[in-house]
């Protein structure tokens, strides 16, 4: 049996983040795409375009958020952002920047008129000496900080997100008191995550005994100040009153391929007797080598419901910054109503219930209950080569996870006719604009700057 937390996938299925570039006038020292600065390919103008016009012809994203890199240093950023504007299939365009070519009014300005109305800013220290030590660049905090306060004179959504590390672990609870005047729509802390350096020679791990007081009392901090936060990557049970603002979801990302083979794996020695589980990563593998399981630290809380292992990861609602209905973190039950008309009275039907919708880009999965029993209809891109069910204009048809408790083999039938009823009910309704995808980025050498040899 392979754990859940090795494959944990969450997707927040209505953002999609596009890497238009993998430059960067900083050089934090915990950065997680060291390696791939001035060697990959930043998503070329035509790729994106085309997920646009996909999604025009099909909405699945809500936002785009345009990163790198420094995103701003793309010399055809306000291109994207243009396509993007000129479109208006997105409801939020998103800037994830280190803030420092914002200190120009101007150049603020213009992000905003071309679109831009949610900032999300790195900001790893309170004050010059923490932030310019971490970024090696003197005087990057001081232009940050100017970024910051022009957003704020123009009104726009801020958000900040601070990295955690041993650089600035004794400073969190001052971040939050130097950044509470600018009044950001929400703050967000993420556990350092070591993407190339796993034996964390850098010296960059907090130990979670020193690290879960430190963010404790930040969170304590932002709550006075109204301030909503997000935790990424850290054990839920470690944060108290604060367990709500765990959210380890990601948008899709439209990214150079290989970087997903970085992507750092989760453990916990509670996976199956804690009632987080479901949610809760635990401790990344590079942690549990450095400093162990912390089974004294970390906390069971019973579980109310048998544990089962899990097939996907979760899918999350989109992003919500703006006062929207549906909580950070909860799935939109009656998000994407076109993919939900592919099947639409097929459970009324035969008898049972579409429980959820799960969208991600590569899949969408429509689970069926029936008398405690359940079944997952699954769409994927269409290919003649791979097994399916059936085929439709776009998708191969398939089904999985065939749940029957013991007691409820009445519900056998009835799941049996579901499937094959939503499955002729998908072939007929596909009209062949709905897509899925089975890579999230560029491969081979079109990733690189320079292809090899």
């Amino acid at each position: 049996m392979q754990s859940f937390k090795g494959r944990f996938e969450p997707t927040r299925f209505e953002d999609l983040t596009v890497t238009v570039d993998f430059h960067c006038h900083s050089a934090c020292r915990f950065c997680i795409v060291q390696e791939g600065l001035n060697r990959y390919r930043g998503v070329p103008f035509e790729r994106y375009k085309r997920a646009v016009d996909e999604n025009t012809a099909a909405p699945r994203y809500r936002r785009v958020t345009f990163t790198g890199g420094e995103v701003t240093l793309e010399k055809r950023l306000f291109d994207y952002l243009d396509y993007a504007r000129e479109h208006g299939v997105f409801e939020h365009v998103r800037l994830q920047t280190n803030a420092r070519p914002l200190a120009d009014m101007a150049f603020a300005k213009r992000l905003v008129a071309a679109g831009v109305d949610e900032f999300f800013v790195s900001l790893h220290g309170p004050d010059a000496a923490t932030q310019d030590y971490i970024s090696q660049r003197e005087g990057s905090f001081d232009e940050a900080w100017r970024g910051l306060e022009n957003l704020k004179a123009l009104g726009q959504t801020v958000m900040t997100n601070t990295v955690l590390t041993t650089l600035n672990v004794e400073h969190l609870t001052a971040i939050v008191e130097r950044v509470a005047p600018l009044e950001p729509a929400r703050m967000e802390w993420w556990n350092y995550l070591p993407m190339e350096d796993k034996a964390d020679e850098l010296g960059l791990i907090v130990p979670m005994a020193e690290l879960a007081p430190a963010l404790v009392s930040a969170l304590d901090a932002a709550k006075a100040h109204g301030i909503e936060c997000a935790v990424k990557y850290m054990p839920i049970c470690l944060l108290g009153e604060h367990e709500h603002t765990i959210d380890n979801a990601q948008p899709d990302v439209v990214i150079v391929e290989e970087f997903y083979d970085m992507y750092p794996k989760f453990a916990c020695l509670w996976e199956a007797k804690c009632e987080h589980a479901e949610a809760c990563l635990g401790l990344s593998h590079a942690y549990i080598h450095k400093y162990g399981w912390d089974p004294d630290l970390l906390v069971a809380v019973p579980r109310t419901r048998p544990w089962e292992e899990q097939v996907d990861g979760l899918a999350y609602g989109t992003d919500h910054v703006h006062g929207e209905q549906g909580g950070r973190g909860q799935p939109r039950r009656e998000a994407h109503p076109e993919w939900r008309f592919l099947v639409e009275g097929v459970a009324e039907a035969n008898g049972a219930e579409l429980e959820s919708v799960m969208l991600d880009r590569r899949r969408c999965t429509f689970r069926f209950v029936a008398a405690g029993a359940r079944v997952d209809l699954v769409l994927t891109k269409r290919s003649d080569s791979n097994p399916a069910l059936l085929r439709t204009r776009s998708f191969n048809v398939s089904y999985r996870d065939l749940r029957i408790p013991e007691g409820a083999e009445a519900a056998r039938p009835v799941l049996t006719k579901v499937v094959e009823a939503a499955a002729r009910a998908v072939e007929a309704n596909d009209r062949g604009a709905m897509l899925l995808d089975e890579r999230k980025g560029l491969i081979g050498a079109e990733a690189l700057r320079r292809p090899k040899g």
